[in-house]
């Protein structure tokens, strides 16, 4: 009889032991604590509440048990915008032209879409031309400095956050490869400008595309006509 009591004690004892540990950390400590009192309530078939206490040891097992489809579904899921989204920044080999038939063509002004040449205006490698920023693209233009060295970086930044956005609306000769061409009003200006390192930001993606970028609030204030 005494025997019989205690064994109860002892199983009541172990029902409080698991429920502690189990709100106390779940998925760590439960199934050890529920491993061992499995064992445990073995020892215990004789008495009254050892069903009710497996039941609940089984409860709990079940809840405790962390299903991973979900968290990998949704880890491995890529999100539409992401993998539908063009690259809108590109890090480029810039020159600059002018207006000289040495330069372009023999109609020096006018740019391969029938525009007429302004600053404002690009000119783009045709690699890039025809999926990256094919013309009408709108762009933002960040001077990183001379292109073989680095140095000057932001040199002429201000001329470029003056003009703000630069339209695509020439190309390049088809041996250049990721460059762009910035058209300047004189040579001496195309000169200085020299070769550098640019970031470009595609603002718009041709002419109809939408706007890729926080700059839409500032697009209206810019002429590109």
């Amino acid at each position: 009889m005494v025997l019989h009591i205690n064994k109860k004690i002892m199983v009541v004892a172990l029902v409080l032991a698991v429920l502690i540990t189990v709100f106390g950390n779940p998925q760590i400590k439960a199934k050890a604590s529920i491993s061992a009192s499995k064992n445990i309530v073995k020892e215990a078939q004789n008495t009254e509440i050892v069903d009710s206490t497996v039941e609940l040891i089984r409860s709990i097992d079940q809840e405790s048990a962390v299903d991973p489809e979900p968290a990998m579904e949704q880890a491995m899921a890529e999100p539409e915008d992401i993998a539908k989204s063009p690259d809108i920044h590109f890090s480029l080999k810039a020159t600059g032209y002018n207006s000289l038939a040495s330069q372009t063509d023999s109609t020096p002004f006018i740019t391969a879409t029938g525009a007429r040449t302004k600053f404002g205006v690009i000119a783009v490698s045709r690699d890039l031309l025809s999926e990256d920023i094919p013309y009408g693209s709108l762009v933002r233009i960040k001077d990183l400095g001379n292109y073989y060295n680095g140095r000057g970086a932001g040199k002429f930044q201000s001329v470029l956050d003056k003009q703000e956005l630069f339209i695509v609306e020439d190309t390049m000769h088809k041996r250049k490869k990721q460059q762009i061409d910035v058209w300047f009003p004189r040579k001496t200006d195309a000169l200085n400008w020299g070769v550098r390192q640019v970031e470009i930001e595609v603002v718009r993606y041709g002419r109809s595309g939408p706007i890729l970028s926080a700059a839409e609030a500032r697009n209206s204030t810019v002429n590109v006509d």
